[in-house]
């Protein structure tokens, strides 16, 4: 074996195996061994994953908020190795250069040869465009991160991956976006996600030397950061590689689980972490049967993990648990099992049937959270209502215990007042920062309801409950990739928001998430609700095609083990779409 492998380790484990404590006792060993955490590098997949071990170092390790930076997500990393001092092409930016290429065509680069100005011509961008723009972009970061990062690499991998070739983008509309996107970064001094790695495997950027550097969630990683990760490896001592091929789920963003299965390492340097803590075992059971029908070649190890367990420790909570599989059918058995403050998952393969989750909590006034599509880079999620309700609501609580807020406060509270409780022609200059009174402006400052009342031209009555005194609106959908919005107007989203209240006055005791299974990848929740209907995806599983059935197979696998105590499987009686392992 060349001698660049022989201090490479694989750890592999299952959900609730232990993978990040594995991940913090390696950490912790070097750190009692003499090695600074300077010396060592942990490089985790996703924002969030990488906040909980910071976190772990600091508890266990006593890491001190300096130490933790040597803990960081992969393209953290390459920013700081080779980008620094570029702002990030971040959403901001991204809107900006959509509106200015809608409407100041004149002052992009066209194309090239003769054909291309011609079929830019019929290339039009207007208000309909928007999902024409966010498939370019999925399309061109899809396609960098396979390695295809020039102009006709983009294009051939349009014409050949399956997601985008039956896509109705013209080849024009994406060489006239690709084009003009590199201008607008180059002149705004702007990188993205992908050229945070790309700067960085450049020949002129050299990686510093680490004695131990530990990646988090290899399965998912895509071919070029995998490029990043050997490169990155050249400078290092010892280099573990953690992850569950079982996992894999991103196929379709360009990850393959083979790229882990096929990394080189010595036999006995793979560890296997055999024992869930986690999973009750009727839910074990079913993740058993839906993962062993994987093909034993395609796993690393080359054959079935017989040996791979609930945890048998009197100190683990699912000793001798069965915990509950069970069948639901149809939504309005959900009303027994969630409540508004269940500790739950309810996730689906795509968001089409999302959005009957979203509709039932709806009707009896629950809080979600679900996946903001905006924000996907960092994992964010948001509530079913925005920020502000619980803000202003905040803000009238503290008013109407006699104490004041403060001007910024008392700007958004004045917004959404209902109509009348403003002295007539007085709010738009109450709430607009350019001719507010300039004690608003004033951080330190602080007004009570007597001061709103007598000074600033309020009319409403303390006495009175919130629901009277405001009014809230809402333009955001449940989806926005989804025509249709969750709430009919203004009047049914207040509805929505008392219900809310009157169950839970802090608007926050619900830990209920909704999203498609790869966006809740990485959590856990007592409760999971996952509906059987695979819709337009089950065709991947019936295709023949190997790795799309067996990816279909692992997303199942990720789906149902998020549950730590209670799986329901929501049957939506649809039996041609029905996904044959979720059929109890």
């Amino acid at each position: 074996m060349d001698p660049f492998y022989r201090k490479r380790y694989k750890i592999v484990g299952g959900p609730g195996c232990g993978k990040t404590t594995e991940v913090i006792d390696i950490l912790g060993r070097q750190f009692k061994a003499g090695l600074q955490p300077s010396q060592m590098l942990m490089i985790g997949f996703a924002k969030a994953t990488v906040t909980t071990l910071q976190e772990r170092a600091k508890d266990k390790l006593g890491f001190t908020e300096d130490q933790v930076k040597s803990i960081k997500t992969i393209h953290k990393y390459g920013r700081d190795i080779a980008c620094q001092g570029k702002e990030v092409f971040n959403q901001k930016a991204k809107r900006e250069f959509i509106k200015k290429l809608k409407t100041d065509p004149d002052n992009w680069v066209l194309l090239d040869t003769a054909k291309d100005k011609q079929d830019d011509e019929v290339a039009v961008w207007d208000e309909t465009t928007d999902k024409k723009f966010a498939t370019i972009f999925k399309l061109v970061g899809f396609a960098r991160h396979a390695r295809n990062k020039t102009l006709e690499g983009i294009l051939n991998f349009h014409s050949d991956h399956e997601d985008f070739k039956f896509s109705r983008i013209q080849r024009s509309e994406i060489k006239y976006c690709f084009n003009n996107l590199n201008l607008f970064k180059k002149s705004n001094s702007m990188i993205d996600f992908e050229d945070m790695l790309e700067y960085a495997l450049a020949p002129n950027v050299h990686f510093p030397e680490y004695k131990v550097v530990i990646v988090d969630e290899v399965q998912d990683l895509t071919p070029l950061e995998w490029k990043f990760i050997a490169k990155l490896g050249k400078s290092t001592e010892e280099l573990y590689l953690v992850g569950d091929d079982d996992q894999g789920i991103y196929g379709w963003k360009g990850s393959k689980v083979d790229y882990f299965l096929k990394w080189p390492c010595q036999e006995q340097h793979i560890t296997f972490l055999n024992k869930t803590h986690r999973l009750p075992t009727k839910i074990y059971d079913l993740a058993q049967k839906i993962i062993n029908d994987i093909d034993p070649a395609h796993r690393i190890g080359g054959k079935k993990r017989e040996n791979y367990n609930p945890c048998s420790k009197e100190c683990c909570n699912k000793i001798n648990s069965p915990g509950v599989l069970e069948t639901l059918y149809g939504t309005e058995e959900l009303n027994d099992i969630i409540e508004f403050d269940s500790n739950a998952i309810m996730c689906a393969r795509d968001w089409i049937h999302c959005r009957q989750y979203a509709e039932h909590l709806k009707g009896r006034g629950i809080v979600w959270k679900e996946k903001d599509k905006l924000r996907e880079n960092d994992g964010a999620f948001r509530s079913s209502f925005p920020q502000k309700p619980r803000d202003i609501l905040k803000s009238w609580d503290i008013l109407k215990a006699g104490d004041g807020i403060n001007g910024k406060d008392v700007r958004t509270l004045v917004t959404n007042l209902r109509p009348g409780l403003v002295q007539r022609g007085k709010k738009s200059a109450l709430i607009n920062l350019d001719t507010c009174p300039d004690e608003f402006k004033d951080h330190e400052a602080r007004f009570t309801f007597k001061d709103l009342s007598e000074k600033y031209y309020i009319l409403a009555d303390i006495n009175k409950p919130w629901f009277d005194v405001f009014s809230f609106s809402t333009t955001r959908k449940f989806s926005k990739q989804r025509p249709n919005a969750l709430f009919d107007d203004d009047a049914d989203f207040n509805n929505y928001l008392k219900t809310c209240y009157e169950n839970d006055p802090t608007l926050n005791k619900a830990d209920i998430i909704i999203s498609t299974i790869h966006g809740i990848k990485g959590m856990e929740r007592k409760k999971v609700v996952i509906c059987n209907d695979w819709g337009y995806s089950l065709q991947n599983y019936y295709s023949g095609l190997i790795d799309k059935e067996e990816e279909e197979l692992r997303t199942c696998y990720v789906g149902v083990t998020r549950a730590q105590e209670e799986l329901y499987i929501l049957d939506t009686g649809k039996q041609k779409t029905k996904f044959p392992y979720l059929i109890l």
